[in-house]
């Protein structure tokens, strides 16, 4: 399955903020968009970074008065080296750069612009419905054969 046919099933949205958000406001949309990262983009266009529930639990790691770790903005925790993948990307090969690169989350990038973003469940959801169906034909492959074969 192409990473394109992932985001039609379940859709483009991805949860932006700009660099110059809070980290309070960082958690909330990760909140209220049920996710666990959020792309950092100025223009809602051009991957800046992305700030991962792992960025912020590391930057309160950080300060022992956590009212100071509030005033930091996604610029300061965001990671700014971000593995992309395409639409036209394969489900087994984003699978393997999230288990090679350890996230959990990858935007899409389509001619050069944010297009959606697969997370790890996504991927799994989908490799085992994939896994099922394929399952499901060899099964009924083999049905067909031993028909076959009692008829003869």
């Amino acid at each position: 399955m192409k990473i394109e046919s992932l985001l039609e099933l379940k859709g483009r949205e991805v949860v932006t903020a700009r660099p110059s958000s809070k980290l309070t406001t960082l958690v909330r949309l990760m909140k209220l968009g049920g996710t666990g990262c959020v792309v950092v983009t100025e223009d809602g266009k051009h991957v800046q970074g992305v700030v991962a529930v792992r960025d912020i639990s590391y930057a309160l790691a950080e300060y022992d008065d956590v009212k100071l770790a509030m005033d930091l903005t996604a610029s300061d925790i965001m990671s700014r080296s971000v593995k992309t993948c395409s639409p036209e990307d394969t489900l087994k090969s984003v699978m393997q750069d999230m288990t090679r690169w350890h996230i959990l989350n990858e935007p899409v990038m389509k001619d050069g612009e944010l297009y959606g973003i697969v997370s790890i469940d996504d991927v799994v959801k989908y490799a085992v419905q994939e896994m099922e169906l394929e399952s499901e034909v060899l099964h009924d492959d083999v049905l067909r054969l031993q028909t076959l074969k009692s008829l003869s």
